[in-house]
């Protein structure tokens, strides 16, 4: 057996490694296709609020900032059109880099990647918090923490997405103070998982469902004789003030909120427009996706022994959930759904993740990023591979040899994870799994993100001799948004001509990502003039083209 020393010396050197490694890279990855956009509705809300100060020199660097940031990205959206987009990363960022009045572009991104992955790195830790709690198991705890960490899709984007990542963190360190709250059931928890559900609802709409399974779960409780109705209410009423308070001192959709258009409220929050999105080979309207879109997507993308592990515990837990249904006496229902604070946690997961599954299977859901509005989905994943891991290990735990060899499996399953990590960097958000072959791997979109567009750029500017060159785009991708990170010297060679004219232009960068049916348009087509100069290619991934103008 280790020592409880020796395991939490494991368990530090894991984090720690991490955390360096986080360090180490995190100026290797290129801006993210919605960082502008984040960027802005930072400064927006910062500028905001300053108008109710006499801040004035702040007031000045801020202006100043939104200005520049139009001139560079002149066809982003005003940010009055949005604002239900939650601001608890992006508004720091933009105060962050105004007081300290950070000039370089370069290093306002890298401080925006290095604070979204520190979030990660901590939701991480809260996540093991979450597994010893549920299992009494470091361990057990460290493996999910690992997955957690290390699952591909997470791990890219932890860099730069501040958005649906962010949300995934804020997401999985409120599931730890709604644990804590079902352990302690004292006021300080209960204040806690209210501010926290506030962060997750305002990060992303389906943050929701922590409020709902938690009245789910109150109701729940008041059909059982034994519970005392008067301690319900006043949790419910303590729980809706603090919820509500927070969600209005740091939310601006609810301050700008009509009273008169609260039957629309969920409307701004679905993606409005038809697009063209590539998936298995064809072309669909994103409004009129085939079912199986998103459950191929998180199928082909997420390693497969995290996908053996969460169908053992989902179908472990289906199982008991549905004997205890059978077995319910009518005048104790919560005691017979839950034996334990443990077993209750099941039950929230279990809820929560319905609710995703019943909203996606009953809204017409319009997708055109794969399953990166949906990457939350990756803490249940977890959380229920680790749960069946948790089982495997009480069933088998007799056989020392049996225990021993399954560890020895999951530690090599993770080092061939690790690997993957290495040779797709810094592109580990393209990862697909051994389910996909080599030929197949060509009929999904890749580099949605558009991460690749410094790396081409910089592949150009590696290449020309010329004083100024001239790039054009044969994809749906806003090119010139990438030169952020491009030394100041090279930013004055480019000139960007967008999708027109590119026989014209000196080089055409393109990522293959499309709104529109290349077999019938031909808005992105390559010229003849044009050969190919340069294709990256990760695992059979084709990432990214470069064309040069023939001599």
């Amino acid at each position: 057996m280790i020592s409880n020393s020796k395991k939490n010396s494991i368990i530090f050197l894991f984090f720690f490694i991490y955390l360096i490694v986080g360090f180490t890279i995190f100026k290797d990855f290129g801006v993210g296709i919605e960082e502008h956009f984040q960027r802005s509705s930072g400064f927006y809300w910062l500028s905001y609020l300053l108008e109710f100060t006499n801040l004035e020199t702040l007031k000045a660097v801020v202006n100043q900032k939104i200005s520049d940031l139009y001139k560079l990205s002149p066809d982003l959206p005003p940010m009055e059109i949005a604002n239900y987009y939650g601001i608890i990363f992006d508004l720091p960022m933009a105060f962050i880099e105004s007081i300290f009045n950070i000039k370089s572009s370069a290093n306002y991104f890298y401080l925006r990647h290095f604070s979204n992955f520190f979030i990660f790195f901590l939701s991480g830790i809260f996540l093991f918090k979450i597994i010893k709690l549920r299992t009494a198991n470091s361990i057990t705890a460290l493996f999910g923490s690992s997955m957690y960490l290390l699952a591909p899709k997470a791990f890219g984007n932890s860099f730069f997405d501040g958005k649906d990542l962010f949300f995934l963190s804020i997401l999985t360190i409120c599931f730890y103070f709604y644990f804590s709250y079902e352990k302690k059931r004292n006021i300080k928890s209960l204040i806690l998982l209210a501010i926290f559900s506030a962060f997750a609802t305002s990060s992303r709409i389906f943050g929701l469902m922590v409020p709902i399974t938690f009245f789910l779960i109150l109701f729940l409780e008041l059909l059982n004789s034994s519970t005392h109705k008067d301690k319900t209410f006043k949790t419910i009423i303590i729980f809706l003030s603090i919820y509500f308070i927070s969600l209005y001192i740091h939310w601006p959709y609810m301050w700008l909120m009509n009273l008169n258009e609260l039957s629309n409220f969920f409307s701004p929050f679905k993606v409005h427009g038809s697009f063209k999105v590539f998936f298995n080979g064809e072309f669909y309207e994103s409004q009129y996706l085939p079912i199986n879109y998103l459950p191929k997507w998180i199928l082909i993308s997420t390693p497969i022994y995290f996908l053996f592990l969460f169908f053992l515990g989902y179908a472990f837990y289906s199982k008991r959930l549905f004997y205890r249904f059978l077995n319910i006496k009518k005048i104790s229902l919560s005691n017979d759904l839950w034996k334990s604070s443990n077993e209750k946690f099941d039950l929230i997961n279990f809820i929560c993740f319905f609710q995703i599954i019943a909203v996606y299977l009953t809204l017409n859901m319009n997708l055109i990023k794969g399953w990166i509005h949906f990457i939350f989905i990756n803490y249940f994943l977890i959380y229920f591979a680790i749960l069946g891991m948790h089982i495997l290990f009480l069933k088998i735990r007799k056989n020392k040899k049996i225990v021993l060899c399954s560890i020895i499996l999951f530690i090599l399953f993770t080092f061939e994870l690790i690997y993957k990590l290495y040779i797709f960097h810094p592109y580990q958000s393209l990862y697909l799994n051994n389910f996909v072959s080599k030929n197949s791997k060509s009929l999904y979109e890749a580099d949605y993100q558009s991460l690749s567009r410094f790396n081409g750029i910089l592949d150009i500017l590696n290449d020309s001799k010329k004083n100024k060159i001239t790039i054009a785009t044969a994809s749906w991708t806003p090119l010139k948004n990438a030169i952020s990170l491009i030394s100041s010297k090279n930013k004055k060679k480019l000139y960007f001509t967008g999708t027109a004219n590119k026989e014209e232009a000196d080089y055409i960068y393109t990522n293959y990502f499309y709104e529109v049916d290349v077999r019938y348009n031909n808005k992105y087509n390559i010229p003849n003039n044009f050969y190919l100069f340069k294709t990256l290619y990760i695992d059979d991934i084709r990432v990214y083209s470069i064309y040069k103008k023939k001599s």
